[in-house]
């Protein structure tokens, strides 16, 4: 039973986390966490969303590559949504497609975690290379969280620019 209290109490310490984060509260996180480039990423996405007081004006600024610039901003908003308060088990839709939230990543760890076929292996070897996974995926979401915030920062400076606010 204690192991059911462990996993509530580690639980609830990260929802708190979140909505810390949610809510702007100081916190404390080292500057290499995970958690502190999802603060990052929600604290640049809300500043642009304050900033961006007409979003339809996006649309007279410069497209830059695939996504024009209210598009952008339709999507960080809806990203950071989704990062503070979705369940994870609806689907979305992607530029016409439904795209299913099981995605391969959760695939990967999945076959990491199961059964490897060979006789005889513990959890521990199973475990290690569930672990490995993780901190891979976890590399790759940080790099993305750090591409959005910069992404975010930057639709907001040229909105500001735009509109001949001080940037």
């Amino acid at each position: 039973m204690a192991f059911n209290t462990d996993i509530s109490s580690t639980l609830e310490s990260s929802r708190n986390s979140l909505r810390r984060i949610a809510r702007h509260d100081d916190t404390e996180f080292s500057k290499q966490s995970i958690l502190n480039d999802m603060e990052k990423f929600v604290k640049t996405v809300t500043s642009m969303d304050e900033t961006v007081l007409v979003p339809s004006r996006l649309m007279d600024l410069p497209q830059e590559g695939d996504d024009d610039p209210f598009s952008l901003y339709a999507m960080l908003n809806d990203l950071k949504t989704e990062l503070l308060w979705s369940t994870g088990e609806e689907e979305r839709v992607e530029r016409g497609r439904r795209v299913s939230d099981v995605s391969d990543t959760e695939s990967e760890v999945s076959s990491a975690a199961g059964d490897s076929g060979i006789e005889g292996e513990d959890e521990r070897e199973s475990a290690a290379r569930a672990a490995a996974a993780c901190r891979r995926h976890l590399r790759g979401l940080r790099r993305s969280l750090q591409q959005l915030t910069a992404a975010a920062a930057t639709l907001t400076r040229h909105y500001q620019a735009e509109v001949g606010a001080p940037v």
